[in-house]
């Protein structure tokens, strides 16, 4: 896989991703119960395709795991962050993780990042703060410090994932950790989830199960893109493309909710677009002369 296809799996991933919050909303359930739907789905999915593919592997199995705990940490720790800060916090502090990747690359491996990757990852980060500008004035510090760890976690992940195809030239093991990943996710919350579960008076209409199943599917089939695509990119530019994400939600939220984008969304969802669609071009191959 090259860098340009890598890059259209993470994007249509983050275009997917975005129905999630509008898609939650509709459904109406409890936060861990919903989190634990998704890991459910996301598990199966990818159980489903390496079976398929008859590609799972632990090779590496201590390099696996860490892949596997720091993906579960941040889902775990994003949920928790959104439930004590506000979703614009969550999402804007979650994108620390570029930075942390970029010192990661730099310290390991002696990566420098050119200018040109910089300005896009700047010009994302920009679209981003644009389009949650108006959530960063609610207060949540505990909210805030659980979305900078989960960012520092997919930071980890991302690095530890991008060792693991160097060290196999291909990326079975790494959609094998993640795999992994969502099922330490969906062991740790069942009892949160259940917890919650039981605190409900009434039982989920046939309309919110549809909702859910959707929300299942459309967060399952990023996580295999992504599987598939993340070593092949460098983690600070993988933030250039997943910033789309946040374009989406807003986008979806309008076409499913009736939430009118503002002035801010489209300009901020304008750059990401820019960012991304930018990141993709500068990744085809040159024709020589």
């Amino acid at each position: 896989m090259n860098t340009q296809q890598a890059s259209g799996l993470l994007i249509i991933g983050a275009l997917l991703w975005g129905t999630n919050p509008a898609l939650i909303q509709l459904a109406d359930w409890t936060p861990f119960g919903t989190a634990w739907l998704r890991g459910c789905f996301c598990f199966a999915l990818l159980l489903t395709y390496l079976l398929y593919k008859k590609s799972f592997s632990l090779k590496s199995i201590q390099l696996q795991l860490l892949c596997a705990v720091f993906l579960a940490l941040n889902s775990t720790l994003f949920v928790s962050a959104s439930l004590y800060t506000s979703p614009a916090n969550a999402v804007l502090l979650l994108f620390i993780f570029p930075w942390i990747t970029l010192l990661l690359d730099f310290s390991a491996r002696k990566i420098k990042p050119s200018f040109s990757d910089i300005i896009r990852l700047l010009l994302g980060l920009t679209g981003i703060v644009i389009i949650v500008w108006g959530g960063l004035r609610h207060a949540g510090t505990l909210g805030n410090i659980l979305a900078l760890l989960g960012g520092i976690c997919i930071a980890f992940n991302i690095f530890f994932s991008q060792r693991l195809e160097r060290r196999h030239k291909g990326n079975k093991e790494v959609l094998s950790s993640v795999m992994v990943a969502w099922l330490i996710t969906i062991i740790g919350l069942a009892p949160l989830a259940l917890a919650n579960e039981s605190l409900r008076t009434s039982p989920l209409a046939q309309e919110q199960w549809f909702y859910l199943i959707l929300f299942g599917l459309f967060s399952a089939i990023p996580w295999l893109l992504w599987g598939k695509a993340i070593a092949y990119i460098p983690g600070h530019i993988v933030a250039a493309l997943l910033g789309v994400e946040v374009f989406s939600a807003a986008l979806f939220g309008w076409l499913l909710l009736g939430d009118s984008p503002s002035l801010e969304t489209w300009v901020g969802g304008t750059l990401t677009l820019i960012a991304a669609m930018w990141q993709i071009l500068s990744s085809i191959p040159r024709p020589k002369k």
